[in-house]
């Protein structure tokens, strides 16, 4: 079998596994639970710990991935790599937790919100809770990193290029979370085209946010930097949202707009990586 086909074959296994080890679970639950209260739980119950196994469905999947194919377990990707690379991790913290001070002076222009005016000492707290966050919940945030930057994404370069990978991967890792999508994650529920609308901008977001976490994982040779950068998006850059905008929240029919903001704000961010992802790729076609 060429390359090419072996790659492609453990590509197909890993995108089935990804998919149907999140899905089906996620599916199942959404049929029988309310998505706040499985989804959402904090309690340290059984419903946080399918969350968080779920999540990790990309990493699960690269592992027997590898394990079917034989392909081997060992990957260079899961070496910290910090020699030369510190500059990575900070830039990984830095970009995304910039895109929620943006977010947050957006959000105090008065973008339907219900101002909960914050403290300086709250807001000080927020701060710090921010970069604390980013690398706390950078264990969650590898569980998708191993799989969708470390794993796919080299798999489907070879296959077909950088800039269709970025494309596709984003487009895969989107739609992956259609089944949460669909019952108000990100976005709500009370907008126009929910939720067809929802998945698209999910899907587009992610091929944004893939040019910055896969700039970063070439860039370093280590997953850890996207983990960390993964986090710093998803948890960090809210409260550092909150601390500039001093805890402006979304009124009830004003989730979708808010969030469109602030996807907005760190897509466009994100975006300029993959302006350097095309420079790096034709650097390296000359030398």
């Amino acid at each position: 079998m060429t390359n090419k086909k072996q790659g492609a074959k453990r590509l197909v296994i890993f995108l089935v596994l990804a998919y149907a080890i999140a899905w089906i679970p996620w599916i199942i639950m959404n049929a029988n639970y309310d998505f706040k209260d499985w989804f959402m739980s904090g309690d340290g119950g059984v419903f946080m710990w399918l969350t968080l196994l779920t999540g990790g469905a990309p990493a699960i999947a690269a592992v027997l991935t590898r394990l079917i194919t034989k392909e081997g377990l060992y990957d260079g990707m899961l070496r910290l790599k910090l020699r030369g690379n510190i500059k990575y991790y900070v830039i990984a913290l830095l970009v995304p937790l910039a895109g929620g001070l943006i977010r947050g002076a957006v959000l105090l222009a008065g973008l339907n919100t219900v101002n909960d005016t914050l403290s300086p000492l709250m807001r000080s707290s927020l701060v710090m809770q921010a970069f604390w966050m980013s690398l706390v919940m950078a264990f969650n945030t590898f569980g998708e990193e191993y799989g969708w930057r470390a794993y796919m994404n080299p798999k489907m370069e070879s296959l077909m290029g950088k800039p269709a990978a970025v494309i596709v991967g984003g487009i895969l890792w989107g739609v992956w979370h259609a089944p949460l999508t669909v019952v108000g994650h990100n976005f709500g529920t009370d907008y126009w085209g929910f939720p067809w609308l929802g998945i698209v901008m999910m899907s587009g977001y992610c091929i944004c946010t893939g040019m910055f976490l896969m700039w970063l994982t070439q860039k370093s040779g280590s997953v850890y930097p996207a983990a960390i950068a993964h986090a710093a998006n998803n948890n960090g850059s809210l409260y550092m949202a909150a601390a500039v905008s001093g805890g402006l929240t979304a009124t009830a029919g004003a989730v979708f707009s808010e969030a469109l903001a602030g996807i907005a704000v760190q897509a466009a961010i994100y975006a300029l990586f993959g302006v350097l992802l095309v420079l790096d790729s034709r650097r390296k076609k000359i030398n």
